[in-house]
């Protein structure tokens, strides 16, 4: 063979082992196997398992590319570029690798991995730290059920402005979230241009922010019900950084979770835990206001040093957004109206039931239609709730196109109900109308009548 048809292998494990190929081309493990080098590969070779992927370290620029099954896998698992199956790997020049598994433990944690797992990577992300203020307090006070039950409903309205906008949740540890935000659709922007992925960064960290000050109206009306039920109100306390973490799937082979790890991370805990000394509320730190600080309103700025950590930073004590969020504005509006007057809904239904009756159709009786159309106010408040989702919100969507079709509505009778269902707003509580708030409500109910007309239109198909 001439030398230059020549390609080696090395295998960094505990000791470096050279394998020399039998051809420019053959894949990785073909090399193994000939050079009698021990590389699991459980289902014979075929891209149909993981067992045989390596890291690769050097010369990854004289690997083949990435075939239909390697890369469908690579996706599902959310693999960096290095990771590459062995299996289906070419080789046309020398190259470094490590084995992924090496022993039979090895063997058994990523045999444990479900289709869905993450096997780790790195990504940007906006981690929140949640802590409840007063809780120990209060499991001292109550039994244990009333503990576990108040808990929960706590979980559950802090979480929704999380997920409404576009947030996952980690864990729930104690009684705090631990949460993190991730550009949206990030897998389209791989070939976005710096200034654009900076941009969706910046977006990202003020969904994050909007969620935040979301849980503190979400707060207001928890603790209004506490204080009637048990005579007891709550606090709580947010941290808030961002940057690039770990993502993967972490525990024991047969007890796993997806979780994020990292300094960033360990910093948003630490901004949380300030906010006690600091006699502050929601701290983010210096590289989200930074980023965002013509949006931010502050009422403290905190020079600190956290713990683990060499140099000082500056934590900044958000307030709220410098100029009206619309999406929160909105969503505020609608928790006063319904306070002041919960009548404005009825106001709606009885105009929309006079275009029926205008109109004679053939369509269901009020009294037979299932519980979801009949809880057409639920749609409406979830609708107004996932503004800041547009995944979550489509799922509405399509829920209100189905109770529009199921009712025999033209689309043009559609259209009609926007300025109805403004009116009925603006009738109902004139003191709480602006012209901010019709411009806002126009523009959202506007584009989500659309959206409603499009899905009823593709139902339709």
């Amino acid at each position: 063979m001439d030398k230059s048809d020549m390609v080696e292998i090395t295998f960094y494990d505990e000791e470096k082992t050279h394998l020399r190929a039998n051809q420019k081309g053959s894949t990785i493990l073909e090399t193994a196997l000939h050079n009698n080098y021990p590389l699991y590969h459980l289902c014979g070779g075929n891209a149909k398992c993981t067992t045989c992927r390596v890291f690769v370290s050097d010369g990854l620029d004289l690997l083949s590319n990435r075939n239909e099954r390697e890369q469908a896998l690579a996706d599902r698992k959310g693999w960096p570029k290095e990771i590459r199956l062995a299996c289906q790997t070419e080789v046309f020049g020398n190259i470094g690798v490590r084995r992924i598994i090496r022993d039979n433990k090895d063997l058994k944690t990523v045999t444990s991995e479900s289709k869905s797992s993450r096997t780790g990577e790195e990504c940007f992300a906006v981690i929140l730290f949640l802590d409840i203020k007063g809780f120990t307090a209060f499991t001292e006070a109550n039994l244990p059920y009333d503990v576990v039950f108040v808990l929960n409903r706590f979980f559950h309205e802090m979480s929704e402005p999380i997920l409404n906008n576009g947030g996952e949740i980690d864990k729930f540890i104690g009684d705090g979230i631990l949460a993190f935000f991730q550009i949206p659709f990030r897998e389209r922007l791989k070939q976005s241009s710096k200034e654009e992925m900076e941009t969706s960064k910046k977006e990202t960290m003020k969904s994050a922010i909007r969620s935040c000050l979301r849980m503190f109206d979400q707060l207001k009306k928890f603790n209004q019900e506490m204080k009637d039920r048990f005579n007891f109100t709550f606090d709580i306390r947010l941290g808030m950084h961002a940057g690039n973490v770990i993502y993967g799937d972490i525990g024991h082979s047969e007890f796993k979770s997806q979780t994020v790890l990292g300094d960033v991370v360990n910093v948003a805990s630490r901004l949380e835990a300030l906010n006690k000394k600091t006699d502050t509320k929601f701290l983010v730190s210096d590289v989200i206001y930074n980023a965002i600080q013509s949006s931010l309103s502050i009422d403290k700025k905190v020079i600190t040093k956290l713990r683990g950590k060499s140099e000082s930073m500056t934590a900044y004590s958000v307030t709220g957004f410098k100029q009206n969020d619309p999406i929160l504005l909105i969503q505020k509006y609608f928790d006063q109206l319904n306070v002041e007057s919960p009548q404005w809904f009825q106001n709606f239904e009885n105009e929309l039931e006079g275009i029926r009756n205008q109109n004679p159709r053939t369509i269901p009786n009020l009294e037979k239609e299932t519980s979801e159309q009949r809880n057409l106010f639920d749609t409406f408040e979830r609708i107004i709730e996932k503004l800041g989702n547009p995944v979550a919100l489509k799922n509405e969507i399509t829920r209100l196109a189905k109770f529009y079709q199921s009712i025999a509505f033209s689309n043009d009778e559609i259209t009609e109900l926007v300025p109805i269902l403004l009116r009925s707003m603006k009738e109902s509580s004139p003191s709480l109308w602006n012209e901010t708030i019709d411009a806002y409500q126009k523009q959202v109910w506007t584009e989500i009548t659309i959206q409603v007309i499009e899905t009823k239109i593709n139902l339709a198909i």
